[in-house]
Parts: structure tokens; sequence; C-alpha cells
């Protein structure tokens, strides 16, 4: 199966100048140039590593009271996390693939947008907080338990509802208030913002600019804030000139950092590529875009499992307690 995912949209109550909400659906114009079942095949193991490495990880910290620490709930609430980014999108593109209905409708399009940008925002800012604990943890280590304490993983919770809700909300809202006109081809797997908004009759710039000051405040203001830890944290020791000091940060720190990597630039480089980079083939914006609902989740528990000892250990000692009853 290939060729381009087609199918017929509702004709709305407005004429070619605007699109009733209610009645509106777009198409997903998703990998025309190449064989459908290669492409579903590759998402579909990523989704599926994704989904079995976080929900082991989560299920150990959970498990073994030994992890039961403020810095492995925070990598559960990561897990979680990225469980929900690789769901958001994935499953219906799956479904698009191999069935070819490639239509949705404008309120689960505009769903799909505001929990994509929310889950987003949300591993951010759980970045963010990992990166606090592990510069508390090394730079003021006698004060740990009095500042991270349970009080303040509350705190930290509800931080991150609000403000990524807060966040994330106005980007459908002001996609809902624009006229779409007749040509309603999507050309990407999903509801990304900046390939919907280019569907729009009207303008379109405060939905453009709303994105990418968001992306700039937000993403840019957490991305700083962990380079200061950092920073900080090497500064540290640096001073410290102690080899256990060392080794201890880049334990706890090594494995925070390629993480936060992997995230950061997989979400730049598709913001980037589809704002400044015009050149750039279509199909690349579309597997930049996937990749960063993928890869960091994926990536995310493979990276704590080697690198964290505790992590390791622990999930050697769940194996060990499975037994495979006849």
């Amino acid at each position: 199966m290939s060729g381009p995912l087609l199918v017929n949209y509702t004709n709305s109550t407005k004429d070619t100048n605007g699109a009733n909400i209610s009645t509106l659906e777009f198409i997903f114009i998703c990998f025309p140039e190449v064989h459908t079942w290669d492409i579903s095949g590759l998402l579909l193991f990523f989704l599926l590593v994704a989904l079995m490495s976080n929900m082991t990880i989560f299920a150990v910290i959970v498990i073994e009271p030994r992890l039961h620490h403020p810095m492995y709930y925070f990598l559960a609430m990561l897990s979680v996390t990225d469980i929900c980014l690789s769901m958001v999108a994935t499953p219906k593109i799956l479904v698009m693939l191999w069935t070819d209905s490639a239509t949705v409708t404008a309120s689960a399009c505009f769903t799909q947008m505001f929990f994509s940008i929310m889950w987003s925002a949300s591993e951010s800012s759980i970045l963010l907080i990992m990166a606090y604990d592990r510069y508390v943890a090394i730079c003021n280590p006698f004060h740990y338990s009095s500042i991270i304490t349970k009080q303040f993983m509350a705190k930290a919770c509800v931080f991150i509802l609000v403000r990524n809700t807060a966040v994330a909300l106005p980007m459908p809202l002001l996609a809902v208030n624009l006229d779409y006109c007749s040509n309603r081809e999507i050309h990407h797997c999903y509801c990304e913002n900046m390939s919907v908004e280019k569907l729009a009759c009207n303008d379109n710039t405060s939905s453009s600019i709303y994105g990418l000051v968001i992306f700039i405040l937000v993403g840019g203001s957490d991305v700083l804030l962990i380079i200061i830890s950092y920073f900080i944290i090497l500064r540290t020791v640096v001073v410290a000139r102690s080899f256990t000091a060392a080794s201890k940060a880049f334990r706890t720190c090594g494995s925070h950092f390629i993480v936060m990597s992997m995230f950061y630039i997989t979400i730049a480089t598709t913001i980037v590529s589809n704002r400044a980079v015009k050149e750039i083939p279509r199909p690349v914006h579309v597997v930049l875009s996937l990749l960063h609902h993928l890869l960091p989740p994926a990536l995310n528990p493979v990276v704590y499992g080697v690198l964290t000892k505790e992590i390791r250990h622990a999930i050697h000692r769940f194996i060990r307690t499975i037994k495979i009853q006849p």
C-alpha cells in the first residue's frame, strides 16, 4: 500500500472563504512518496519501545522501596509524560497508515494540538525541576532533605499542570477562531499547529507569533535555567577538586544531560526547520516532528537504565522476581 492518503471531506455550511468548525474536517497528507508499511513499522517499533521501557521504569520505581526518593519520583513523572507524549499522535497515525482513513474532525484536531503542546511543555518543566534537584543534591547536600520535601514535590506537580495548561490552551483557541478555506489538506501526519494554521484564509499572524513567543519564553527560560544549574554544579566540582565529587556529579547529571539534549535538540530542529529553512523537503519536516514525539520517549528510559546504577540494579532485581507459571 502506497500513495497519498486522501479521503473526501464533508462540505462546510460556509462558502470557500471560511468553514464552520462544527462540520469541518481536515485531511492528512502524510507520506505520499513513501511506502506506508515501511513507515508504520518504524513508528510502531518506536512506540512499543517507548511504552514498554517507560512502563518498566515507572513500575520499578513504584515497586522498589530503595527508589522511593525524590530523584526517582521525578523520573517516574518523566516516564508518565513520555508515555502520554508518545500516545498523543502515533496511534492515530498508525491507524491512518493502515486503513487510509486520513480525515480528522476539527474538534479532535484541536484537542490533539493542545495535548501535543501541553505534554511537550510538561516534559520541559520536569527536566527543569530535575536539574534543580541535581543542583541541590550536589551543591547543597546537607540541606537536600529540607529543600526537596514532599511539599516541594506537590508544588512542582501543581506548577507543571497549571503552567503548561495555561501555555498550551491558547494555541487551539486561536486556531478555532481562524477561517479555513476549501483546501483543508494538512501536509503532516498529525495536527501540528504550524501546519494547521497555514490552511487559514484570514491572517494567522497572532497564532504564529504566539507559538514562537511561547517556545522562546518557556523553552528558552527552561534551557537557560538548566544551563545555569549545570554551570554552578561544574564550578562546585572544580572548586572541590575531588574525584569522588566529580564521579558523583557525572553519575547524577550525565543521564539527565543526555535526555535534556535529545529533547531540546529534536524540538528546536522541528521548529527551526518549519519556520526558517523553507527549502527543506516537506517529508523532512514531518519526520523531524514525529521524532520529537517518539525518539526522546523511547530513548529516555534506556539512557537512565544504562547510566543510573540504582535503576539498573532495580531492573535486574525486578526481572529476577518475575516467575513464569506453567
